[in-house]
């Protein structure tokens, strides 16, 4: 873990999201896919799940913005019983978007729903697009 915040944050999005089995998905390497809240993705042995979103400050789309906003996700990813967590952003010049795990580059390209200003995102309704690259 990276910090305490990041620890904090991790555990409440457990609490929000809780324990419930997840469905494993088949991905490929250098090829987007797609995952739920809780949906994990197997690549080779390379396991990705999708943990949540602690962060959404999208513009939403029915409003005029200065700056397109950011979104925090945090993953959970696992090689041969090593798990650990990360958290990626979409559109923060200071933050990752993207991070090297065991030989792998994992990206995140998008994040669905599209906020709207009178709507609130329920969690369980997030989906997350990556892509998973040998790093170089």
């Amino acid at each position: 873990m990276r910090s305490a915040a990041l620890a904090v944050g991790v555990l409440l999005l457990g609490a929000v999201y809780g324990c419930a089995p997840a469905v494993v998905q088949e991905a490929q390497l250098d090829q987007p896919f797609t995952l739920f809240v809780r949906q994990k993705a197997q690549i080779g042995d390379l396991q990705i799940r999708f943990v949540g979103v602690p962060e959404d400050a999208r513009c939403p789309i029915d409003v005029s913005c200065i700056w397109a906003g950011n979104a925090k996700i945090v993953l959970g990813v696992s090689l041969k019983e090593s798990p650990e967590e990360t958290m990626l952003t979409l559109n923060s010049a200071l933050d990752p978007r993207e991070a090297l795990f065991a030989g792998y580059r994992i990206r995140f390209v998008s994040l669905k729903p599209e906020r709207f200003s009178e709507r609130t995102i329920n969690p369980a309704e997030y989906r997350v697009t990556l892509i998973v690259s040998r790093a170089s």
